[in-house]
């Protein structure tokens, strides 16, 4: 369990976000510390959504994988770039 910091932007939204993670964290939470500052601010809610889809790079990311796990496959580095979007 240790803090990680990822730069992290909602598909559709114009402003990128620095933010610390835990690397125990699953996707599904790091897409839902991304998406609190941009869903219903800039980004408007979704009706019926049932989540996100996590991005690194070109590589979609479950969303039950751990950060650690990621770090390890696809390679996350630290600050580097995670999109999220909502899932289909």
């Amino acid at each position: 369990m240790a803090l990680f910091p990822i730069y992290g932007v909602f598909q559709g939204d114009f402003v990128p976000h620095l933010v610390a993670v835990d690397t125990d964290d699953t996707m599904n939470q790091v897409a839902e510390k991304i998406a609190v500052h941009s869903v219903g601010r800039r980004v408007p809610r979704r009706a019926g959504s049932t989540g996100y889809r996590v991005q690194v790079g070109e590589c979609t990311v479950p969303i039950d994988r751990t950060l650690s796990q990621v770090l390890v496959d696809p390679g996350l580095k630290p600050l580097e770039w995670v999109t999220i979007g909502w899932a289909a």
